[in-house]
């Protein structure tokens, strides 16, 4: 019984490491997003010296927050990412505990063959019939 509810709690590290992994991915792609605005509104800077003069203080906010949010963002990648290999140790963890049990419920299997050998190898036979 041990070695089932090893495999479910297994199962359940492993869900539980899959949905960090994809919020992980998720903070991942939003950051690179937020590198590829920075780096667009920049080029538009440098390019186009009108913009500049038309908008110079909406577009400087825009940059500001942009950074602000990337720096954010770093904060919530990094940790969501030691999340992340917290669980992936917890799935490892739990894939011992099922190796383990797995390993012990095969070895009373073993035990339990051999006694029942022994057993019928113990066992007095009756050798005067016919």
């Amino acid at each position: 019984m041990n070695w089932k509810n090893q495999r479910r709690i297994l199962a359940v590290h492993e869900q539980l490491h899959r949905i960090e992994m994809g919020r992980l991915s998720r903070l991942e792609r939003r950051a690179r997003e937020l590198k590829e605005e920075e780096t667009r509104i920049v080029e538009c800077l440098d390019g186009n010296r009108k913009l500049i003069a038309l908008f110079p203080e909406v577009v400087l906010q825009r940059l500001k927050a942009n950074i602000r949010q990337q720096q954010e963002l770093r904060t919530e990648v990094d940790r969501q990412t030691n999340v992340t290999l917290e669980q992936a140790k917890r799935v490892k963890q739990a894939e011992r505990l099922v190796a383990d049990a797995e390993m012990e419920r095969d070895k009373a299997m073993e035990l339990e063959a051999l006694r029942e050998v022994i057993e019928h190898y113990a066992t007095p036979r009756d050798f005067s019939a016919p």
